[in-house]
């Protein structure tokens, strides 16, 4: 990638009647002001002043060279700039385009002025939060955009959009206990053994576009249809991978939840019926008391009982989930009923076959 040094000039001369003048231009270091998912004046979604993103920058009516090439900005303790200060050309706009995280193994996107590209991105293995931001256009100075309630950092409006999908699961233990008309009591205690996630897509390529006339400000990306990424390969079978496999023994509690699979980075993608799952492995006993008894009786254990469902929850109403979209929060709780349904008989009595003696039975004595 093609570097430029650009040298920040402190003082302008000028000739005029054979005399030398010295004129002081005052200093404009170009600044940052970056936050998540909001475009306007925000409070709560500041950008964490640990980390640090990269930026790209082009002037205006360039034929394709950067003013500022993939450059690491950090916040100093009052501002968010790079470590070499860049600083604002007179009588030019700029554009700008940042993303998070800063020259990450295996999610460094390729940029130009109108396209973003991420290539076989495995979020299996980087479980990164891969941040785009949207291009700033024709800037002239720094902006006063965002306030954390505590500070106003000066600087180029930097709205940052999550380029993956995140999904939690959580595990919950409904009713466990049946009291029968007679008094007869059943329970059940549960332990959930693991929580296995299969048939994913984890690799996958992304490509977003710039608007065909990008105006002034703040210009959102054009996403890929569907709000998804292009899948390169799929995980079908992950009991192997520790990352949406989850192996410690939870006794499950009534009405309490446990969270099985954390709050994990997710390549986003179309979610198919009998494709991506979800398969729980319990070891289920079974207790009952009958009317009057003090004490509960073991009645039944049953080891390895596993259950399976898909992921996708095709409805109609708000609580659809078809795909794991782009900058999507997900969160599954699945509902755990042990008791089933209750055993019931239907008896029937099969008809009589009449049977006809053709020859008669003779008896002599």
């Amino acid at each position: 990638m093609k570097k430029l040094i650009f040298v920040a000039v402190a003082a302008v001369v000028a000739l005029a009647s054979c005399t030398k003048t010295s004129v002081n231009t005052p200093v404009n270091v170009i600044g940052f002001t970056p936050a998540t998912e909001i475009a306007t004046r925000v409070t709560g979604s500041v950008f964490p002043t640990t980390e640090t993103f990269g930026a790209y920058a082009w002037t205006a009516n360039t034929a394709g060279e950067y003013f500022i090439d993939n450059k690491e900005v950090s916040f100093d303790g009052t501002k968010w700039t790079t470590a070499t200060p860049y600083y604002w050309p007179k009588n030019q706009s700029v554009d700008f385009f940042c993303y998070y995280p800063y020259n990450a193994t295996g999610a460094i996107p390729v940029v130009t002025k109108t396209k973003i590209t991420y290539n076989n991105v495995d979020f299996s293995a980087t479980q990164l939060d891969i941040m785009y931001a949207d291009k700033a256009v024709a800037y002239t100075d720094n902006a006063n955009q965002v306030e954390d309630g505590q500070n106003a950092y000066e600087g180029v409006p930097t709205i940052f959009r999550h380029a993956g999908c995140k999904v939690k699961i959580n595990v919950i233990l409904g009713e466990n206990e049946k009291t029968e008309g007679d008094g007869t009591v059943t329970k059940w205690d549960v332990s959930l053994k693991s929580t296995t996630l299969s048939g994913l897509y984890v690799q996958g390529s992304c490509e977003l576009n710039l608007a065909d006339s990008p105006s002034t400000g703040l210009v959102p990306w054009v996403k890929p249809a569907g709000n998804v990424w292009a899948a390169n390969t799929a995980l079908t079978n992950s009991v192997d991978n520790s990352l949406y496999t989850d192996v410690v023994v939870h006794n499950l509690v009534k009405n309490e939840g446990v969270t099985v699979i954390p709050e994990t980075y997710m390549l986003p993608q179309t979610l198919a019926a009998g494709q991506q799952k979800i398969t729980l492995l319990f070891d289920v006993t079974t207790y009952r008391k009958a009317p009057g008894a003090a004490d509960f009786v073991l009645a039944l254990t049953q080891n390895d009982v596993a259950v399976s469902a898909d992921l996708i929850i095709d409805t109609t109403d708000l609580n659809a989930i078809t795909a794991w979209e782009m900058n999507h929060n997900i969160v599954y709780n699945i509902t755990i009923g042990p008791a089933g349904k209750q055993i019931t008989f239907d008896p029937a009595i099969d008809n009589w076959v009449n049977k006809t003696v053709a020859t008669n039975i003779e008896l002599q004595i």
